[in-house]
């Protein structure tokens, strides 16, 4: 039995080395891989915001150089609280009696989408009093939006105005999330005191695109009442948008400017009425984050819209008369406060 003992003891000294063993090569083996995933990890913070944000930071040319149509618009200069100075662009409603002009540089658009635009207008001339303030995505500036513009004003007879926020079109600045906050809260402030000059009644429908739609919740959260919300190919915040990308990086800790709109939308007005536009096929922002967003909406009067077959940044563009059609019974719900 003593020499069992001993042959027992032996074995589990032998086993315990070589299991020590075993562990000692595993580690020195991984020990590489961790180093590089903390290095991985520690570069995605440093350079985070250079990872979110894409911004055109050049002042564009005026738009009536690509086209007369754009003679109106004006380019507007506007200062944050802050101190920082903000451009957006302005292109006032067209005129009761003007024809709209179709968007010749839509592929398979033509006479038809014009009379439909037409239409549109014809059946709903008091949209001329409804005032779109667009928060734009994460991606180039407020010329880039210009096909947009075209689009939402000649096809439904609105004033259009398009904020670029900090770092963004000739705007002073770096991009943070505080800070495109701030800039959407003074154009706001300037949009409001246009309508107060123009001595008529007007309505202000505050209108966010991708990250855009973040800022459009916390202005919209903060500065009281609009008359109506619009979120096109949103989220529930970025955190979740860069998760889903990632999700071998721990996105959630370490994201600075996390845009949650879940966590903002309870401080929403149930009165407030929403439009939430999204592609099926969105690559950015996944459909179920959008609808995630749509559900936290307190909105007594809310609707969420699909578009077969789109992709994030197609949702104006592949069914152009679709898109207009639903944004065109929203606005008329908003315009007459039912």
């Amino acid at each position: 039995s003593r020499q069992s003992a001993k042959t027992v003891r032996a074995f589990g000294t032998m086993t315990a080395g070589t299991t020590t063993a075993a562990l000692t090569t595993l580690t020195s083996a991984l020990k590489p891989f961790g180093v590089a995933y903390a290095m991985t990890c520690l570069l995605a913070f440093t350079f985070q915001r250079r990872l979110q944000y894409f911004p055109s930071s050049q002042f564009p040319d005026h738009p009536k150089a690509l086209h007369p149509l754009f003679a109106d618009v004006e380019d507007v200069p506007l200062i944050a609280e802050d101190g920082t100075r903000l451009h957006c662009y302005h292109w006032p409603a067209p005129s009761g009696d003007a024809q709209p002009v179709a968007p010749w540089w839509l592929k398979d658009s033509g006479e038809a989408l014009r009379l439909r635009m037409a239409e549109f207008r014809q059946q709903h001339p008091q949209l001329r009093s409804c005032d779109v303030l667009l928060f734009h995505g994460n991606a180039g500036d407020r010329a880039n939006r210009l096909g947009w513009m075209h689009l939402i004003r000649e096809g439904v007879g609105v004033s259009v105005t398009v904020l670029d926020y900090r770092g963004y079109g000739g705007s002073e600045g770096s991009p943070s999330e505080l800070g495109f906050i701030q800039d959407g809260e003074a154009a706001v402030a300037w949009l409001r005191r246009r309508q107060d000059a123009s001595g008529g009644q007007r309505r202000m429908i505050l209108w966010g695109e991708s990250i855009g739609t973040g800022v459009a919740v916390a202005v919209a959260a903060r500065e009281g009442l609009p008359s109506g919300l619009v979120l096109e190919s949103g989220f529930s915040s970025c955190a979740e948008v860069g998760q889903s990308a990632y999700p071998w990086l721990p996105v959630r800790w370490f994201m600075l400017d996390q845009f949650d709109s879940v966590a903002r939308a309870p401080k929403l007005s149930a009165r407030l009425p929403a439009l939430c536009l999204h592609g099926e096929d969105d690559e950015i922002a996944p459909i179920n984050l959008g609808e995630k967003l749509f559900h936290a909406l307190p909105s007594e009067q809310k609707r969420f819209v699909r578009f077969a077959g789109t992709t994030h940044n197609e949702v104006p563009y592949r069914d152009p008369e679709l898109y207009l059609k639903e944004v065109a019974a929203f606005l008329t719900q908003v315009s007459s406060g039912s």
